[in-house]
């Protein structure tokens, strides 16, 4: 896909489509490579640049804009840097769709900060029953022989586009709630609806494979980097209530740390060999 009609529409505001470079001051204190940067960002920030759109070659864009190979190469490496661009090996150079941020300090929440950071933000319930767990969930639920255990794994999609997948175990209790209900609400909520408020969670994140099943719900290649997360949520009473993990798509999401100062750092990050069991 090129530049097409809508950059043209938006061009045409500039200047004269016959004089694709008059946006462009050589007078300027200001460096050729970062104005023409800027002009492209403005077209993507306005919309007439959609994520996913690819630029045109580097010589229909270097001649329309009149300048050389080299300074366009400095303003897209620079949108590139700004995480604006992106280049994909023997595809071209695509606008990117913005990551959704959330705060490592609320690994809960993961549902808001998608709905309220990305426009077309859906999630999909594709699993819920209660059933026997696994050996290891089961001792962390604290749960009998054979008792069974809330099951869930929920799809977060922008655009229709899988870009994380969660897979959680919760407390029997939390199946009160009707699957229909469940659909609109995070896991998080789900338990506060039954009495059980979350007190701490403790999570711990590396980069893998996405492997066979997940590669397939996410519509990535078994081999694409994710990052994988394993959290454990803990009551007010110190008993585990849920236990699970999450697959964001690498280039989707991003993990920020808020602090007010470095003694609350402590604690935090709990660095590990990569061959420890975490």
């Amino acid at each position: 896909m090129t530049l097409g009609r809508p950059f043209a529409k938006w061009y045409a505001v500039g200047a004269r489509a016959d004089q694709p470079s008059a946006a462009l001051s050589r007078s300027s204190p200001e460096p050729l490579y970062r104005q023409l940067a800027n002009l492209l960002e403005r077209a993507i920030r306005g919309g007439a640049l959609k994520p996913g759109d690819r630029l045109d070659s580097e010589g229909v864009l270097a001649g329309r804009y009149g300048v050389s190979r080299i300074t366009l190469r400095q303003a897209v490496e620079a949108l590139v840097r700004k995480q604006i661009l992106v280049r994909k090996q023997g595809k071209g150079t695509f606008v990117t769709t913005p990551a959704v941020r959330h705060d490592l300090r609320r690994l809960h929440g993961l549902l808001g900060s998608l709905f309220s950071q990305a426009e077309g933000a859906s999630a999909r319930l594709l699993h819920y029953e209660l059933r026997v767990p696994p050996v290891d969930v089961a001792e962390a639920l604290a749960l009998k022989s054979r008792a069974k255990a809330l099951s869930l794994e929920r799809l977060y999609l922008i655009d229709n586009k899988p870009v994380a997948l969660t897979e959680a175990w919760l407390v029997p209790a939390v199946a009160e709630l009707s699957r229909v209900k469940a659909e609109l609400i995070s896991t998080e909520d789900m338990m506060r609806a039954v009495g059980i408020y979350i007190a701490s969670t403790q999570v711990a994140i590396r980069a893998e494979a996405a492997g066979a099943r997940v590669g397939r719900l996410l519509r990535i290649s078994a081999r694409a980097p994710v990052l994988g997360l394993r959290r454990k949520a803990l009551g007010a009473d110190g008993a585990t209530k849920e236990v699970g993990r999450v697959w964001f798509c690498s280039d989707s999401y991003q993990f920020v740390c808020s602090t007010q100062n470095a003694d609350s750092m402590e604690g935090l990050f709990d660095i590990r060999n990569v061959g420890e069991r975490a």
